[in-house]
């Protein structure tokens, strides 16, 4: 089975779930938000965004892949 972890990360201290929806960096350093979750970018821990997490909390997304065989019969 494949697991994949990523990071969702979302604005402290609000009321609503408000999502970061774009990788800020050094050179573009602006966040833009949404509060669908949906629209939110996944993050994987080695990206080099730059976000003030004194502001933010880190959500972990955890996806599990598996495949299944299954003999059927024809008629």
């Amino acid at each position: 089975m494949k697991e994949t972890v990523t990071y969702l990360i979302k604005l402290k201290d609000v009321d609503d779930d408000i999502y970061i929806t774009n990788r800020p960096s050094v050179n573009f350093p602006d966040i833009k938000y949404s509060t669908n979750r949906r629209d939110a970018k996944d993050f994987d821990g080695m990206d080099n965004a730059v976000i003030d997490m004194t502001k933010h909390t880190a959500i972990k997304k955890t996806v599990k892949e598996s495949t299944e065989y299954e003999e059927v019969e024809y008629d």
